[in-house]
């Protein structure tokens, strides 16, 4: 049989009217796309193919006949070619909702620092969490994960740990390979008494640590040792220290370059002019780009940084905010993406709003907020006066009614959920009128001859709250005094206020960080006398300090939590210091920042010292929602 030849013309008018007729045949039917479609024309028993691929969303299903010629149409899949995947400069793929690079612009509300050294100052040095790695970090869940070391392990009796720094890993500003040597300099410069960095003391349970920054030993006697060049040991200070990898893993405890500042311990961090900010070393996923003071800092992307905490976030900008000023208007007039810790008022505000109370997240936060007492100054030297000033303050009242529920009430320092919390501690230091007024009678003091002289850096609704109680319900005098933050905290580091605020929010989360390190005694600085007690609160047991020593090196661990909980019943019922409540964290964020990954009980939140803000990245749809939200 003679195949019959048609015309391009014909055969582009037969597939209109054939396509045409289809779609009119497909509607309700379930949608299909990507569609090929095979058209075989047939009259009598001659076939002849031809072939037309249509891209667009129908589905066929019946068969059409055109003058005599039945046409038979046949539904082929035709898989699209994926668009690329969107990659960062470091390797990381974005996810396909993730908005081109140059809008991937992350704002949050900063403070001025000082320098860029964390290793020497782990509160006042900005920005560490971007430039520089600790060797370990914490995922959503506060377990720890590789960072700059890629792998670590305990000595016998966990008396060292070694550590092996990630292979390929480099310094940014001369491709430098970061090796032991960098980690040994590190805590030699941290730990130098000529640099007098205020917060050494978190480091002490490292061996020789404390001795060095006394004078009382060389920097030899520091217990990190180099085994290779990617091969770190680090000893504890009493034998087995089995919480060494938490520790190592809070934002402070990061590397110095030794081939920087060695030779300028005290300025290789200061980034004073364009170009030093240009050659400051990094190690971590970003670099110091510019430092406008007193108005903003930005970092982007470090292209050299091969962890495991690669950023989807290209430019960071911090606005710099003075201290206690409030985050949320910036954010309310999106000039941040994020409020890591919203106040009571904006958080009533927000719960009002329907637009806003869907972008709240809240976690109960490992923090302890409590007013510290200098036990050698009376009548504050009085056991039975200070329990009375314990028992005299209605928490719940001020958690829920003052502070909005931003806080539950706290009887201890360790918070509920951290290891060895102790929910029997309440005893000692509940609201309770009646005890109030035994203990101010045990005591023998007559408190209309007290005044209480208390200090904060900031307003502080909390101590004003403390103010009214201690004035109503034991009719002693108490001042409120502001002081600028410098002050406030040399005249803490001094031990020269009688009553502070101390809130203290986990470094790293074992009983040792909230007990050991802040409360066991040292020795007073020179000049001054003792008793001391620690560096920050001056108070001092003898019992409590033998506990928690030997807690920290005790390997059973029902043993360790006892010696814990035994050592801060003791702080507790002695009134170290007035223990009042623990943090809820609400945070409100943008809809258009998105990435973070939600913890082993399903919620999503931004815990600043994790790894989240790497994790997070920008939506494409950010210029919409920006323009449209409250519309």
């Amino acid at each position: 049989m003679a195949m019959q030849k048609i015309s391009r013309r014909e055969f582009l008018k037969l597939s209109g009217i054939t396509a045409a007729t289809t779609l009119l045949s497909a509607c309700g039917q379930k949608i299909v796309k990507e569609t090929q479609i095979v058209t075989q024309v047939i009259k009598q028993t001659e076939v002849v193919n031809q072939t037309q691929v249509v891209v667009q969303t129908q589905v066929v299903k019946e068969t059409q006949v055109v003058n005599q010629t039945q046409v038979v149409q046949q539904q082929v899949m035709v898989t699209p070619t994926p668009l690329p995947a969107l990659t960062t400069p470091q390797g990381k793929q974005l996810p396909a909702d993730a908005a081109p690079l140059e809008k991937q612009i992350y704002r949050e509300a900063g403070a001025e620092p000082k320098y860029f050294d964390g290793s020497r100052s782990i509160y006042d040095a900005g920005g560490i969490n971007m430039i520089t790695e600790p060797l370990l970090r914490n995922d959503e869940n506060i377990q720890t994960v590789p960072a700059l070391a890629e792998s670590w392990k305990p000595g016998p009796n966990a008396e060292y740990w070694e550590f092996v720094i990630r292979q390929g890993a480099i310094w940014s500003d001369d491709d430098s390979a970061i090796t032991a040597d960098d980690v040994v300099f590190t805590y030699q410069h941290m730990a130098d008494p000529t640099l007098a960095n205020p917060w050494i003391w978190f480091y002490f349970d490292i061996k020789g640590v404390q001795a060095y920054n006394a004078g009382t030993a060389g920097p030899e006697g520091i217990g990190v040792e180099k085994v290779d060049d990617r091969t770190v040991r680090i000893y504890g200070e009493f034998g087995s220290i089995p919480y060494l990898p938490a520790l190592l893993s809070y934002q402070g405890a990061v590397l110095a370059p030794k081939h920087v500042a060695e030779a300028d311990p005290e300025h290789w961090a200061d980034a004073s002019t364009p170009d030093a900010i240009a050659k400051l070393p990094s190690s971590g996923p970003y670099l110091l780009s510019k430092w406008d003071h007193n108005k903003e800092i930005q970092y982007v992307i470090n292209p050299k940084y091969n962890g495991p905490h690669k950023a989807g976030i290209q430019t960071v900008i911090n606005p710099l905010l003075a201290a206690g000023a409030p985050e949320f208007t910036p954010w309310l007039n999106q000039e941040t993406d994020l409020v890591h810790i919203v106040d009571a008022p904006s958080l009533a505000a927000s719960r009002a709003d329907p637009k806003l109370n869907p972008l709240l997240h809240f976690f109960n936060n490992f923090q302890s907020t409590y007013v510290s007492l200098n036990t050698y100054m009376p009548p504050l030297d009085n056991l039975n006066f200070r329990k009375a000033l314990a028992h005299s303050i209605d928490r719940d009242t001020m958690c829920q009614q003052v502070l909005n529920g931003t806080y539950v009430a706290g009887y201890s320092m360790l918070p509920p959920g951290f290891p060895a919390y102790n929910p029997d501690l309440k005893q000692y230091q509940v609201f309770d009128m009646d005890q109030t007024k035994k203990y101010l009678t045990d005591s023998g003091i007559d408190p209309k001859s007290v005044t209480i002289e208390m200090y904060t850096n900031g307003r502080d609704v909390i101590l004003e709250f403390v103010q009214q109680q201690w004035q109503t319900n034991l009719g002693i005098k108490v001042n409120l005094t502001l002081l600028d933050n410098a002050t406030w905290n040399t005249k803490r580091a001094a031990h020269e206020m009688m009553a502070y605020r101390g809130p203290y929010e986990y470094d790293f989360v074992d009983p040792s960080n909230m007990l050991t390190s802040l409360w066991r005694s040292v020795r007073a600085p020179e000049g001054k006398t003792e008793p001391w007690g620690s560096p920050r609160h001056p108070w001092k047991s003898d019992q409590f300090d033998q506990l928690v020593t030997a807690a920290g090196s005790e390997a059973d661990t029902t043993k360790r939590i006892q010696e814990f909980q035994d050592a801060e019943k003791i702080l507790v019922d002695d009134v170290g210091g007035v223990f009042l409540a623990h943090q809820v964290v609400f945070q409100i964020w943008w809809p258009w920042l998105v990435g973070m990954a939600p913890n082993k009980e399903g919620n999503v939140v931004f815990r600043w010292l994790d790894i989240a803000r790497y994790q997070m990245y920008i939506r494409d749809d950010v210029d919409d929602l920006k323009a449209n939200y409250f519309k």
